[in-house]
């Protein structure tokens, strides 16, 4: 290999275009002007050495002549002292940029080392590097396989298949030319890094899995076919730094110690978090506000922020979002990524509002087909369960992520309405044939989702997406009836009808929620389920506090909560919502747990301003009044009208569940 190197370099010099343009002008003057013996020109003139350099020896320097830089003596100075040694002073511009490429090189080598030595600490990949390293291959080879090993496991653990990406990169092609315009290479220049926060490219890979293996399937806010393209071909087209910053930030919170990263020093995934947030942050100016990767990252960095109890400034950030959806997006984005973002924000910033009981900023989209231009058929892969390097569980069942999506935004319109009816401040009425048409959207939606994602007895694992997406369902009825509990007005009958839908509904999300604790455990459920967790546990321990018993409920909410706090990253705006939970149960009257402390801590650490953090509300509690005193004046005399019409007459109500059904959906058959 050096010697044809050498040859290679040989070759191009002696063919250099510059080399023979010097050597034409000396062979010209040399012919026409007589040459060294100054005949034609009646002065000696020195022929210039072939190669010049930068740095010329000090005899040169003085002289002010050109050295072609020979060691140990230039061809000039053995002109005339024959033998000797030149000095060389290295400039001190060239000695920096030396010392930085060394610098450089010798982190590169440290990177592969270090990948080589988790490697051998994880019982998957020891045999084959000890192999490798007994065969005599480099340490760069090694690490690079290793690599790659993991970012297949990314794509072979997500919605993403190899092969789907390689359709993605034919589509991004084509596209390329009109994506110029976009601005590429405004955040990538040659040596620049998708994050400075570190050079562990491992580290990353295992973040982007934790992120498309929890998160991404729950909340899709953009394409990974695309953003997996761009980022793979090192494009910001559909791949930004501040998105691959703000994605590795939010994995952070699914972080736990994996033996290859027991070290001396072990990673402090809040403090990595934040340090990926803080640059994220930093690339995030006004100018890219538009940009179709900037909606995203506001809306990873809304999720990075309500994980870790920052509400209020991520309420800004999915607002911020919502404004320039809102303005409408570069028309020059695929079809299908522009939709996929536009659905998942929608959604996103729907979910907000309804669990803060306000308006969504966002506009009602106006398609009327979810996902009309997006290829599901690319994302039928085989779910796997990821959590760190060398535990990567197959499955064989499909992922259904992409129907997971489109569900949940189907779900979302029903929600958006929902909360527009209960929250709008311009006046309108609350009827019961409104309530209760939202209603019947509700149980259409259910009876209508996909085989895929029904919760069937014979499904000993249902994907956790699959139960989070009926979690939200169970919670949206408990939300749309729990304002109307405690109207003495309702009949009597209606009453205790009415209260039975809403008794089962927070029964079952609890079931669902307890099948995903585990099956999976609740390290892995994002804020929007445990808003979810408490609105249902609320309901029982205030309107059926005998069966369960509220006690049960109240230990129950509490230990969920702090399993989803724990670990190394955590979700640390549980700590807040067990606080407004137990101030809850007081007011009801329920004995708290002995293991009180044990469960949450003391109390007495979070203030206001904690609260008001957390959640921009004091309460996690439906304010009930701010709906009543909308109510039509007939609502309660209307209400077992309305019933028959349109619930008991509705298609659905053969199909849909029985209240007081012995028999439900029997999720705790799958726990055993």
């Amino acid at each position: 290999m050096t010697s044809a190197r050498l040859s290679h370099s040989g070759q191009s010099t002696s063919d250099s275009p510059l080399q023979s343009d010097s050597t034409r002008g000396t062979t010209g003057e040399s012919s026409s002007g007589g040459g060294d013996d100054g005949s034609a020109g009646g002065s000696k003139r020195r022929r210039a050495p072939k190669s010049v350099t930068p740095n010329a020896c000090t005899n040169c320097k003085k002289a002010k002549a050109k050295c072609d830089g020979m060691k140990p003596i230039c061809s000039r100075c053995r002109s005339r002292k024959g033998e000797g040694t030149c000095r060389y002073e290295v400039h001190v511009n060239t000695a920096k940029e030396e010392m930085v490429r060394e610098i450089r090189d010798l982190r590169e080598k440290n990177d592969w080392v270090e990948r080589i030595l988790r490697a051998l600490r994880s019982d998957k990949a020891s045999k084959e590097v000890i192999d490798c390293l007994r065969q005599g291959e480099s340490y760069q080879s090694i690490a690079e396989g290793l690599r790659q090993g993991i970012l297949a496991d990314v794509l072979s653990g997500s919605p993403t298949a190899g092969r789907q990406l390689s359709e993605a990169f034919v589509d991004f092609e084509m596209n390329a030319a009109s994506d110029q315009s976009l601005g590429a290479g405004m955040y990538l220049k040659d040596g620049t890094r998708w994050t400075n926060v570190t050079t562990d490219d491992t580290l990353v890979d295992h973040l982007l899995a934790l992120y498309f293996t929890w998160l991404h399937p729950v909340h899709m806010v953009f394409s990974e076919v695309h953003f997996m393209a761009s980022y793979t071909n090192r494009s910001n087209i559909y791949c930004s730094m501040p998105m691959v910053n703000a994605v590795c930030a939010m994995a952070c919170r699914f972080f736990d110690h994996a033996p290859e990263y027991d070290t001396e020093t072990p990673i402090d995934p809040q403090i990595l978090g934040n340090r990926f947030m803080a640059e994220a942050r930093s690339h995030i100016t006004p100018d890219i506000y538009h940009k179709l990767t900037t909606l995203q990252t506001l809306a990873v960095m809304f999720l990075v922020d309500l994980s870790a109890g920052n509400g209020s400034r991520a309420s800004s950030y999915i607002r911020l979002a919502a404004d320039q959806l809102n303005a409408r997006l570069d028309s020059q984005y695929s079809t299908e990524a522009s939709e996929m973002a536009s659905w998942g924000l929608y959604a996103l910033n729907v979910i907000w509002a309804a669990h803060t009981y306000q308006v969504p900023s966002i506009d009602r989209l106006s398609s009327s087909d979810v996902f009309q231009n997006v290829h599901m058929e690319w994302h039928d892969d085989l779910q796997h369960f990821y959590q760190h390097t060398g535990n990567f569980s197959p499955s064989v069942q499909p992922n259904s992520a992409m129907s997971t999506a489109k569900e949940h935004a189907k779900f979302c319109r029903i929600l958006h309405d929902t909360t527009s009816i209960f929250y709008d401040g311009h006046g309108m009425k609350i009827s019961p044939g409104v309530v209760l048409h939202q209603y019947t959207r509700y149980l259409t939606w259910k009876e209508e989702l996909p085989l895929n994602l029904a919760l069937a007895d014979g499904n000993s694992q249902p994907l956790p997406h699959v139960l989070s997406l009926h979690i939200q369902y169970h919670a949206a009825i408990v939300r749309l009836f729990r304002p109307f509990l405690g109207l003495d007005q309702l009949h009597v009958p209606a009453r205790n009808r009415l209260r039975e839908v809403a008794v089962e509904n927070a029964t079952k999300g609890l079931e669902t929620l307890d099948a995903y604790r585990k099956l999976y455990t609740c390290r892995y459920q994002l804020p929007f389920q445990t808003f979810c967790l408490l609105q249902m546990c609320d309901l029982l321990i205030r309107f059926s506090p005998a069966q369960p018993p509220a006690t049960d409920v109240v230990h129950f909410c509490l230990e969920t909560l702090k399993e989803s706090s724990d670990g190394s990253g955590g979700f640390t705006i549980c700590g807040p919502l067990q606080e407004m939970f137990r101030q809850s149960a007081v007011e009801c009257g329920i004995p708290l747990p002995e293991d009180l402390h044990d469960l949450m801590g003391s109390s007495s650490q979070y203030t206001l301003d904690n609260l008001l953090d957390a959640y921009t509300r004091v309460s996690y509690v439906q304010p009930v009044a701010q709906i009543t005193d909308k109510l039509e004046t007939t609502f309660t005399q209307d209400w077992d009208e309305e019933w028959q019409r349109l619930v008991e007459t509705s298609p659905s109500a053969g199909k849909r569940e029985s209240v007081r059904s012995d028999k439900s959906m029997q999720i705790t058959s799958l726990l055993n």
